[in-house]
Formats: C-alpha cells, sequence, structure tokens
C-alpha cells in the first residue's frame, strides 16, 4: 500500500508547496526513502508516524523548517552532496513547480548573475516563490549565501535554453537609490552608489551598487561552483579585453563557457549593471595562481 501514501504525498505537495528536499536535504523523490523519513519526523515532533504529509504534519514541518532555515551553514547543495564554502550560508530549498528537477548528473557550462530588486534574500524568497520561478543562490546584504535550488536542479531564472545549461546567482540589490534609508536604518550602512553604468550601450542613471561583504561572498562562491562544473572563470571580452556590456550571442544561446550578466542573455535585461565581472574574475583567477607561491 506504499504506492497510495507516495501517490497522497505527491498531492500533498502540490497543494500545500513542500518538497522532498524538506524531510531532508538531499532527498528529491516521492519514494519509500521519504516515506521513512516523514515517519520519523512525525514519531521525534509526537505525531502518529503514518507517513503522510497531512495538514498536522505540514504546520510542524513549517514551524521546525523556519526553525532550521535560520541557523546558518558553511556549506552549499551540489547534487545532493554537502560542500563546505568559507562563508555563511542558509538552505532554504524551494517548493516544487518553481524549478525542474533533473533526473540525471547536469553539466552546466556557464553561471548567470542577477539581482533581484529586493531589499533581502528572504524578500527575494517570497517575491519567487509567488511568481512559480527561482534563483539557484542569493547573496544577501551581509555576505550571507542564500540556495534556493540544488545546482544539479534546472532553476527558473533565466530563461530557454540557458536554465537548463546555467546556474544562477542572484545579488539582494534593491537598485533604487530611494531604499538606501531603508539599508541604513536596518544597519547596513549605505550602499554604494553608481553613477556611469552602461549596459547595451546606454548610459544608465543612478543606482545601487554591491556591497563588499557580497562581492567577497559572490568570489567564493563563483571558486567551487566553476572548479566544481569545470565552468571557465572567464567573461565575455572585447578584443581588449575589456567587459562587454550588451548581449553576446554565444551566451544568449547558452554556449559560452563562463560567467555572464543577465544583460548578456537579452536587451531586455540590465543587470547586473556597475558589477566590475572582468575585474573580479580576474581577481579570481589570480588569487589561484597565487595558491602555493611564497
Amino acid at each position: 500500500m506504499k504506492w497510495l501514501l507516495r501517490r497522497y504525498n505527491k498531492k500533498s505537495s502540490r497543494k500545500y508547496g513542500w518538497h522532498p528536499s524538506w524531510f531532508h536535504e538531499t532527498l528529491k523523490e516521492f519514494d519509500n526513502n521519504l516515506l521513512e523519513h516523514i515517519k520519523l519526523f512525525q514519531t521525534e515532533h509526537g505525531l502518529v508516524p503514518d507517513g503522510k504529509v497531512g495538514p498536522k504534519t505540514f504546520g510542524r514541518l513549517l514551524t521546525s523548517r523556519d526553525e532550521e532555515i535560520s541557523k546558518n551553514k558553511n556549506y552549499i547543495i551540489i547534487n545532493g552532496d554537502r560542500v563546505k564554502i568559507d562563508c555563511d550560508t542558509i538552505i532554504n530549498i524551494m517548493p516544487s513547480g518553481t524549478f525542474r528537477q533533473w533526473r540525471k548528473t547536469r553539466k552546466p557550462n556557464m553561471i548567470v548573475t542577477h539581482w533581484d530588486v529586493c531589499t533581502s534574500a528572504s524578500k527575494c524568497y517570497r517575491v519567487l516563490k509567488a511568481r512559480g520561478i527561482s534563483t539557484h543562490f542569493c547573496i544577501d546584504n551581509d555576505g550571507t549565501i542564500h540556495q534556493f535550488v540544488d545546482t544539479n536542479n534546472v532553476a527558473y531564472h533565466a530563461g530557454n535554453p540557458a536554465n537548463k545549461k546555467s546556474i544562477g546567482i542572484d545579488f539582494s540589490n534593491a537598485y533604487y537609490t530611494k531604499y538606501n534609508k531603508w539599508y541604513k536604518r536596518k544597519g547596513f550602512g549605505p550602499r554604494p552608489v553608481l553613477a556611469n553604468s552602461r549596459v547595451h550601450g546606454v548610459k544608465l542613471g543612478y543606482h545601487l551598487g554591491y556591497y563588499p561583504q557580497q562581492i567577497e561572498s559572490y568570489k567564493k562562491l563563483l571558486n567551487i561552483l566553476c572548479d566544481h562544473y569545470d565552468i571557465k572563470k572567464d567573461v565575455p571580452r572585447d578584443e581588449n579585453g575589456d567587459l562587454i556590456t550588451k548581449v553576446v550571442r554565444e551566451a544568449k544561446v547558452a554556449k559560452f563557457n563562463g560567467i555572464v550578466c543577465h544583460y548578456h542573455l537579452t536587451r531586455n535585461k540590465i543587470d547586473c549593471a556597475g558589477l566590475e565581472l572582468g575585474k573580479i574574475v580576474d581577481e579570481i583567477n589570480d588569487d589561484s595562481s597565487d595558491v602555493g607561491t611564497t
């Protein structure tokens, strides 16, 4: 009768918006292994261990999940495995339907960088969830990396064909300068204000930039992802070696191997304007070449 329980939980997942990974971050399927984790969870929390995620079990799951995601960790999830990273992380996997579960081992060749136009990573999560889309990571104002989707799964962040071939990283950045008052009030201090950003050949007005701690976490995340997936630590460059800040055909069709911004894929996007992506990648490569030298 386990097939009935599996069918029940699939319907429950669609109804309430939970995912197997909520019971354990390595779980992906609605299988017998999930049933055992559900029963264990129910036993630990004084519920009837029937293996069904009904209203009572889901309610307790939400409470437990809120308690768990508030704890800082020092790893990210790559294909179900914990991979250490030298900065604080929060694992907060998005519900079913906001991303595509990939059953084989995925081999992305591109990292697409965005901004979320939100004041925090938690706000970004809520907005993405409401829209039924996703990104793999969001770097919060204090540099904490929030992970929303296992990198082996396909996040809905850049359109097709890029989604299948890429990993999405968002900077939490409200963009508009009026929000600097909010950042100051919340204790983060003022964000840098950028005045000379150019995207698609157009100079933008004043907009918010990126905190140094966000850049540092971004560099660490890029290092790990590029090394794991054998993605080149490079960006679209012109003949002088400078960062291209307009659509690049190779990136648009997801054949570029390296790190790009969203504006490299479409003229309809300007994120992440003002991000010195070429400089950041050069610094990553310089740091890597210095390892082991005296």
